[in-house]
């Protein structure tokens, strides 16, 4: 295959601008609420989306105006001044305008024919971001850690859900956003907002039983906020994970084999708890379990890693079986009893 029909094997095929224009076209379509209230920005090629069909009624601007508006709101000054900073959601409650600012960097040579994962990337940012503004419960509501984590669930699960709608259950990409490891590292260095491991897990675990291509939008905001609303941590739990792996954060400082090791120690300790083997199974899963080449500098003997691997699915084969009774004592379950009639003469 040529370089260039390889190119094209993993492209979309389709411009940035495409890409945007498409999904806020959609936006408004799934949730008809935000109908002339909604902006996306690109912080890339610095552009707003559906600046055209902003509700003067509603937002008192004229399209014009909302174009201005935009460019210059501070929001979007500071996060053009930042590259760094991160993609967010936020209601701008002086003019009732729900805005987006897309600003996860995308290669200027990408701009005109977007990579399949890069694209899968940018809906899953989009469709999280979207979330926030369109979901009950999705933006945090006083302020408080348990609102945080209950509003990055919420928008989490829906982009999950989104990813499994317009991919499949079976498509395999890694991605940063999708993946549970880059949230768990996340917690241990403090953003602890984002913890949502055990909510994307959980859907995860039924993707073979829910019939994602026949969920209308609302079908598909409840089952985001379901997930949420009863598989996000409470603040006591993320708190005490804290504490459980501040050895863990302190040996990454030294090594990432010291602190492998030590997150290793946590996983196979039996008298480690329910949230913290979970917590400590999803973190180690990118390290012992087909992902190696993620980590070509991990100084660890393969011996000492299959070892690990061993005992760890082992006890998560325990888990799976014990679920919230995991290292808790149960009664055996009983043997049947003869129930064989007793011949009569």
């Amino acid at each position: 295959m040529s370089e260039l029909k390889a190119f094209r094997a993993q492209s979309s095929g389709k411009p940035l601008k495409e890409i945007l224009e498409q999904f806020t076209a959609e936006a408004i379509e799934r949730f008809p609420h935000l109908k002339g209230q909604l902006l996306v920005v690109d912080m890339n090629e610095y552009e707003a989306f559906s600046c055209w069909d902003i509700d003067e009624k509603k937002t008192g601007l004229t399209p014009v105006d909302a174009m201005t508006y935009i460019f210059a709101h501070p929001n979007v000054v500071a996060m053009k001044d930042d590259k760094n900073a991160r993609s967010c959601a936020f209601f701008d409650n002086q003019k009732n305008l729900n805005i987006i600012l897309y600003n996860d960097h995308v290669d200027e040579s990408q701009f005109s024919n977007i990579s399949e994962q890069t694209e899968k990337n940018i809906l899953y940012i989009l469709d999280h971001e979207l979330a926030h503004l369109a979901i009950n419960n999705g933006l945090s509501a006083d302020g408080s850690l348990h609102a945080k984590v209950v509003a990055e669930s919420v928008a989490d699960a829906y982009a999950l859900i989104r990813q499994y709608q317009r991919y499949g259950v079976n498509h395999s990409s890694y991605s940063d956003y999708v993946d549970t490891f880059g949230r768990s590292h996340a917690l241990i260095w403090g953003d602890e907002a984002h913890f949502t491991n055990f909510v994307m897990e959980e859907i995860t675990k039924r993707k073979n039983l829910i019939d994602f291509k026949n969920l209308d939008p609302q079908q598909t905001s409840e089952l985001a906020w379901r997930f949420a609303a009863e598989y996000a941590p409470s603040s006591v739990i993320i708190e005490s994970l804290n504490k459980t792996f501040e050895p863990v954060k302190k040996a990454f400082a030294e090594s990432q084999e010291a602190g492998v090791k030590t997150l290793i120690n946590i996983a196979v300790d039996p008298d480690s708890d329910y949230y913290a083997f979970k917590f400590a199974s999803r973190w180690l899963k990118r390290y012992l379990v087909g992902d190696r080449l993620l980590f070509p500098t991990l100084q660890l003997p393969q011996e000492y890693l299959d070892a690990a691997s061993k005992k760890l699915k082992e006890r998560k084969f325990k888990l799976a079986q014990e679920d919230i009774l995991f290292n808790i004592p149960i009664v055996s379950p009983k043997r049947p009893t003869n129930t064989v009639p007793k011949r009569v003469v």
